[in-house]
C-alpha cells in the first residue's frame, strides 16, 4: 500500500499589529509562526560591536552592538573560528575592554538579559549558508548519497575564496546546479559589503538584518510538495511574491489571495486550535491527557491514562497511551516553542524495549525541528531532553506572567480581529467598540500606530469609547 503524502498549506493572516503564519497539515496545525508590529527580532543580524566588559568569572565577554543592553558572548561562542581546537583560549585571551568585534545575534534579549552573540558568522540562503573567516565547503549530514555530494561540492568550485566559506544545505538536493550558483554568487556578494562595512565603519553598527520571522520561515521550510500558500492581505501578499520571484520561483506559482480574507483562519477552524496552545492541558486520542507546566527552571509533562480502557494490562496500556502522547508532545513543543531543559513523566513501562520504542518515536517525530537533543530514561523512569532556545515561548510572549490571562497588547490583537469580522458581516455598519480602562490606555498608547492603521483600512466606521464601570468585560463591540 502506497502512502498518500500529506496535504500541506500554508495560511498567513495580517490584520493591523499582527501577522500569523500556520502550517496546516491534512487540516491539522503542525507549526505557528507569530509576529507583532514593532516587535524586532535580532537573530540573524550581524553587528559589528564593541567589548564592553571582559569577564573572567565566567569567561565571557559584554558587548556593546547599539541596544540597551549589552551582549553575552561567552568564550565558547568567541574562539574567532578556532572552536576545534583542543585547548580553546580563555576569554581574557580573545579580548580586550575597547576591542571592535564582529558579531551575530543566534539569541533575542530577554527576561532582562541582553542578546546572545557568537563570532561564528553565517549568512544563510535557501540551499547555501556562507561563513565569514572560514573558508572551504562543506555539506549537511542529511545529504545522503555520495554522488550527488560531489556534484553540489564541484558546482561551487569557482566560489571558494581565502575569506569566506559554504555550508551546502539540505535544500540544495532539490535545485538545480544553476540556481545553486545564482546563490552562491548572491551571498558572496553580501559577505563581501558585510567585511567591506567592517572595514568602514564604527562600532557599535548592524552591518547586516536577517529577513523577518515569516520570510524567514518560507525560505527555510519552503518545499516544492508544499500545496498552496493562501495569503489573506494585498499587501502582503505583493511583498511575498516580490521576493519569491527573485529566490524561490516555485512558491511563487503556488501563493494565492484567499477568498475570503477576514475568515480565513475560521474556514480551517485555526483559531480554537491555536486558543487551545494556551491551556495546560492536552486531550490526547487514547484518551489520555498531557499536562503542561513551564516553569523558570525547566518544562515539565506529564502523561496521565484517566483511566482509559482497564481491561488492558498494564504494559500494553502504558505502551498505547504514551505512543500517542510522544506524537503529539513533539507537535507541542514545537508550536508552543518551549525550550530549555525538558522532563516528560510518560505512564511507568516496564520493559526496556517499550521505552526505547516510545523514546524512538519522539525522536522521529522531532527530526523535522533539528533543535532537541533527547538523553533517554533516568533511573526515576522520566525522559529527559533539551531543546535549543530561540526567542520567548509562546505563553511568555503573549499571555501575562503570572497564570493564563492574555496580556493587553494580545486582547488588542483580538478585538482587532472582531472588529474586523463584524465589519466584514455588516458592510456599511457603524462599529461601537466600548472597552474598560486599561485597554483604552493601551490603544491611545502603546497600540495607538495600530488603531491608526485599522481605521486607515476600515474606514470612519468604528467609534471607540471607554466603559467607566469597571466590572465590565475587557472589551464590547456592538454594530449600530
Amino acid at each position: 500500500m502506497v502512502n498518500k503524502a500529506p496535504n500541506v498549506e500554508i495560511l498567513i493572516s495580517r490584520i493591523p499589529g499582527e501577522t500569523r503564519l500556520a502550517f496546516i497539515e491534512d487540516y491539522k496545525l503542525v507549526d505557528l509562526v507569530i509576529t507583532h508590529d514593532g516587535d524586532e527580532t535580532l537573530i540573524g543580524n550581524i553587528y559589528l560591536g564593541k567589548v564592553e566588559k571582559v569577564v573572567r568569572g565566567i569567561n565571557a565577554a559584554f558587548i556593546d552592538i547599539g541596544h540597551v543592553k549589552a551582549g553575552f558572548l561567552a568564550a565558547n561562542d568567541g574562539q574567532l573560528f578556532e572552536s576545534n581546537n583542543i585547548n580553546p583560549k580563555l576569554i581574557a585571551e580573545l579580548f580586550k575592554e575597547g576591542d571592535p568585534v564582529l558579531v551575530q545575534v543566534t539569541r533575542d534579549p530577554s527576561k532582562g538579559k541582553g542578546a546572545k552573540l557568537t563570532t561564528q558568522i553565517n549568512l544563510t540562503g535557501r540551499t547555501l549558508l556562507t561563513t565569514l573567516g572560514r573558508p572551504g565547503i562543506s555539506i549537511s549530514r542529511k545529504i545522503g548519497k555520495k554522488g550527488n555530494i560531489e556534484r553540489l561540492k564541484s558546482a561551487l568550485k569557482d566560489f571558494e575564496n581565502t575569506e569566506s566559506g559554504y555550508i551546502i544545505r539540505t535544500n540544495a538536493q532539490h535545485v538545480s546546479i544553476k540556481r545553486l550558483q545564482e546563490e552562491a554568487g548572491k551571498l558572496m556578494e553580501d559577505s563581501a559589503r558585510v567585511l567591506s562595512a567592517k572595514r568602514k565603519m564604527k562600532p557599535p553598527v548592524c552591518l547586516y538584518k536577517e529577513l523577518d520571522p515569516i520570510l524567514r520561515y518560507l525560505r527555510d521550510f519552503g518545499h516544492k510538495n508544499w500545496k498552496r500558500i493562501i495569503v489573506d492581505e494585498r499587501a502582503t501578499l505583493n511583498r511575498l511574491v516580490k521576493y519569491f520571484s527573485n529566490n524561490i520561483p516555485e512558491l511563487e506559482d503556488i501563493t494565492e489571495f484567499a477568498n475570503d480574507p477576514v475568515s480565513l483562519f475560521e474556514n480551517y477552524e485555526l483559531n480554537q486550535q491555536i486558543e487551545e496552545l494556551f491551556l495546560p492541558q492536552v486531550h490526547l486520542p487514547s484518551g489520555g491527557v498531557l499536562t503542561i507546566e513551564e516553569t523558570a527552571a525547566l518544562v515539565a509533562i506529564d502523561v496521565d491514562s484517566r483511566g482509559y480502557n482497564r481491561s488492558h494490562d498494564c504494559e500494553s496500556l502504558a505502551l498505547e497511551v504514551n505512543a500517542d502522547a510522544a506524537v503529539e508532545v513533539a507537535r507541542q513543543l514545537i508550536l508552543r516553542n518551549l525550550a530549555g531543559q525538558i522532563v516528560i513523566d510518560f505512564l511507568p513501562m516496564k520493559r526496556k524495549r517499550n521505552r526505547q520504542k516510545i523514546q524512538d518515536q519522539l525522536a522521529a517525530a522531532l527530526v523535522v525541528d533539528g533543535k532537541c537533543y533527547i538523553y533517554g530514561f533516568s533511573r526515576l523512569g522520566l525522559l529527559e531532553m533539551t531543546r535549543q532556545r530561540v526567542g520567548e515561548s509562546l505563553a511568555n510572549r503573549l499571555l501575562e506572567k503570572k497564570g493564563y490571562t492574555a496580556s493587553l497588547r494580545t486582547t488588542v490583537i483580538d478585538m482587532i480581529r472582531n472588529i474586523l469580522r463584524e465589519l466584514e458581516r455588516n458592510p456599511g455598519k457603524t462599529i461601537k467598540v466600548a472597552c474598560n480602562h486599561a485597554l483604552y490606555s493601551c490603544i491611545k498608547g502603546e497600540m495607538k500606530p495600530v488603531w491608526h492603521e485599522l481605521l486607515e483600512r476600515s474606514g470612519p466606521m468604528i467609534q471607540l469609547e471607554e466603559l467607566s464601570d469597571t466590572t465590565n468585560p475587557l472589551f464590547d463591540i456592538r454594530t449600530l
